[in-house]
C-alpha cells in the first residue's frame, strides 16, 4: 500500500502536471485569440477592399454607359446629316439629269462635265 507520502508525491507531480497543462490552454486559448482578432482584423480590411471596388466598378459601368449614350446620340446625328447630304446630292444630280434632257444636252456634254 502506498503511504501518506508517496500519496503526497503522487498528488505533487499530479498538480505540477495539471499546472503544465493549464499554461499550455493558457497559451493556446491566447494563441487563439490572437488569431481571431487577426482574421476579424483581415475580414474587415477584405470588407473595406471589395466596397471600394465594387464602388470603382460601379463608377466605371456608369461613365461606359454615358459614353456608349454620348456616342449613340453623337453617331445618330452624324448619320442623319450624312443621309440629308446623301439624299441633296441625289436630288441635285436628278435635277441636272433633267435639266440635261429639258435642254436637250443630254448626250451632248460628257459624262466628268454631269458628275461635277
Amino acid at each position: 500500500m502506498l503511504g501518506i507520502k508517496d500519496l503526497k508525491e503522487e498528488m505533487k507531480e499530479m498538480v505540477d502536471q495539471l499546472k503544465i497543462m493549464n499554461n499550455e490552454i493558457s497559451n493556446l486559448s491566447e494563441k487563439i485569440g490572437n488569431l481571431s482578432t487577426e482574421l476579424t482584423k483581415s475580414m474587415k480590411e477584405m470588407t473595406e477592399e471589395l466596397r471600394n471596388t465594387n464602388k470603382t466598378l460601379y463608377e466605371s459601368l456608369k461613365i461606359t454607359s454615358e459614353a456608349i449614350i454620348t456616342m449613340r446620340d453623337s453617331f445618330s446625328v452624324s448619320l442623319e446629316k450624312a443621309l440629308d447630304k446623301m439624299a441633296n446630292m441625289s436630288i441635285q444630280m436628278n435635277v441636272k439629269d433633267t435639266l440635261l434632257k429639258t435642254l436637250g444636252l443630254e448626250g451632248i456634254l460628257p459624262d466628268f462635265l454631269k458628275k461635277k
